[in-house]
């Protein structure tokens, strides 16, 4: 007969499960931070958000939603695109934010020697979000 596990064995599975949805939640969540500090010197343009889309994920118990906005921008008349990504824990936060920008004129920011890498950052909105 085998021996029955203790409460702490039967409380691993659930911690370690907690533990890699918070590590995962924290990727997520501080790439727009990193991404700020490093195109922060990048040049400003003017672009528009064409389109964008919600999409559930899900990591073992845990769901959030990525909304991801797709834009066009010129630099020197040549014409680029990009898209920015914002994960939401709730999906009606994040259909707001797709609809509050979708064909909205929007401040891009894009690498002075490579244009065609870009970045959408919060401070450079007027007014912020649209949520």
């Amino acid at each position: 007969m085998a021996p029955e596990p203790g409460p702490l064995r039967a409380l691993l599975f659930p911690f370690v499960g907690l533990l890699i949805a918070t590590a995962g939640l924290i990727r997520i969540f501080a790439w727009g931070y990193v991404q700020s500090l490093l195109a922060s010197g990048w040049y400003l343009s003017q672009g528009r958000a064409e389109f964008g889309n919600v999409v559930e994920q899900r990591i073992r118990y845990f769901s959030y939603f990525v909304a991801t906005v797709h834009y066009s921008y010129s630099v020197n008349n040549e014409y680029y695109s990009g898209q920015f990504e914002k994960a939401f824990l709730r999906e009606g936060s994040a259909d707001r934010f797709v609809g509050g920008l979708k064909g909205q004129m929007i401040m891009i920011r894009h690498h002075p020697h490579r244009p065609e890498r870009s970045a959408i950052l919060r401070q450079d909105q007027p007014g912020g979000w649209a949520v």
